[in-house]
């Protein structure tokens, strides 16, 4: 509670960048999914105290285990965002050093999976995706984000997210070429620092 001496709710522009641990996410009956790590950062732009638009970009690993092996696979993802200041809605006047953020917006994805690519070029084939030699899939993203203001112009970030992901081709295990279901998912949790211009 309280209030901070100088008023933090700067417009204009903000980068962010966090760091956590990727859950979830489709593997093949043979194998399961561990946990691993996963980073995003962000570049926005607040037109108001309330709502900002930013464009982020994620990468998650995928750790899968089968038969004694270590299956890796790396998730690129760029979306595009809508974010709100919560609790600037609810009460704009009160300046609070903590702020609830949610966030929800769109983008592209891309799948890349060294065993199975090293798979294909062993056997003379040659490793091809739409996009980067990828399984290219389309996503929503859902999340909401609390923060602390250490200051005008720094805050502590804790970054809760969902992805929804359409059209994945293979389970994150691809090695196994099992094919996916239609719609995939998973969360991703981090923490990170904001720093506003």
């Amino acid at each position: 509670m309280g209030s901070l001496r100088i008023n933090w709710h700067k417009t204009g522009w903000f980068i962010d960048g966090n760091a956590g641990i990727r859950l979830l996410g489709q593997t093949s009956p043979i194998a399961d999914s561990e946990l691993a790590w996963s980073a995003n950062g962000g570049l926005g732009y607040f037109f108001n105290k309330k709502i900002a638009i930013k464009g982020r970009l994620d990468y998650n690993q995928f750790n899968a285990a089968y038969n004694g092996k270590l299956d890796r696979s790396g998730q690129a993802a760029a979306s595009l965002e809508a974010m709100v200041r919560l609790l600037e809605l609810i009460s704009p006047n009160y300046y609070r050093k903590f702020e609830l953020n949610v966030h929800a917006g769109a983008g592209l994805t891309a799948l890349l999976n060294p065993s199975l690519r090293d798979q294909v070029e062993a056997n003379g084939g040659e490793y091809k995706g739409k996009l980067f030699n990828a399984d290219n899939m389309g996503h929503i993203i859902v999340g909401i984000t609390p923060q602390y203001h250490i200051n005008s112009r720094m805050s502590i970030n804790l970054d809760i997210s969902q992805f929804t992901q359409f059209k994945q081709n293979n389970t994150y295990d691809s090695h196994n070429g099992v094919k996916s279901k239609d719609v995939t998912g998973f969360i991703s949790a981090s923490a990170g620092l904001t720093i506003r211009f």
